[in-house]
């Protein structure tokens, strides 16, 4: 998996932005309205708060840097057998 770098995004992450999108939307607006009974959606709403999802998790990603990798040199190491 290719990580974006700090401050910047990639292909990879706008498209888990779009996943985030809507299924965040969805839960958000599905779940109330289970809950109270009256099965009527407002896709205005579902509209902003898949906006909204998308925007939080792109910043989230913009924001946060690659993770650290180790690299070991063969050289340097050795295998130890019991």
């Amino acid at each position: 998996m290719k990580f974006s770098s700090f401050l910047s995004l990639n292909l990879q992450d706008l498209l888990k932005g779009a996943i985030m999108a809507g299924l965040g939307a969805a839960l958000a607006i599905i779940e109330p309205l289970l809950s109270s009974g009256n099965f009527v959606i407002n896709w205005q709403n579902v509209w902003h708060m898949a906006a909204g999802a998308a925007v939080i998790y792109l910043i989230k990603n913009f924001m946060t840097p690659p993770p650290k990798t180790i690299e070991i040199d063969p050289a340097k190491t050795e295998i130890i057998t019991k």
